[in-house]
């Protein structure tokens, strides 16, 4: 390969991620209003493939979040609505996680089921039963 063709693919590289990013940037400046929903992580036997990249991708109001078993266009929650608290406290944790990024099974008590309160535990948050 002769070292213009080199030079002139290297630059059209360029532009392209250039371009893209540029695309990118437009949008993340005006996000769409409101939160992704919250799904605990769980374990799938089939992921789907995804259906958008960005916010932009998805119709009206639509947001592009993670689901149970991929990525998809789902209607965004009020980040400013009041959540359920359930009764009770928290348990006090001993412990330190080794893990560097634990899972969380929820972020709030509405997560919970059966008046179950979301604590912090030793690896991550999880719906316990208050004290």
């Amino acid at each position: 390969m002769k070292l213009t063709s080199l030079v002139a693919f290297v630059v059209l590289l360029a532009l392209g991620a250039l371009m893209s990013r540029a695309v990118e940037g437009a949008s993340k400046g005006k996000a769409k209003q409101g939160d992704c929903p919250f799904f605990p992580r769980t374990i799938c036997l089939v992921y789907e493939p995804p259906q958008c990249n960005s916010d932009w991708q998805c119709p009206q109001k639509q947001k592009c979040c993670r689901d149970l078993c991929g990525i998809k266009c789902l209607d965004p929650v009020d980040p400013s609505q009041p959540v359920k608290v359930n009764p009770g406290k928290c348990p006090v944790v001993i412990g330190q996680c080794k893990m560097l990024n634990p899972r969380n099974y929820c972020q709030n008590d509405s997560h919970c089921l059966n008046n179950l309160k979301c604590c912090k535990g030793v690896c991550g948050n999880s719906c316990v039963k208050p004290v």
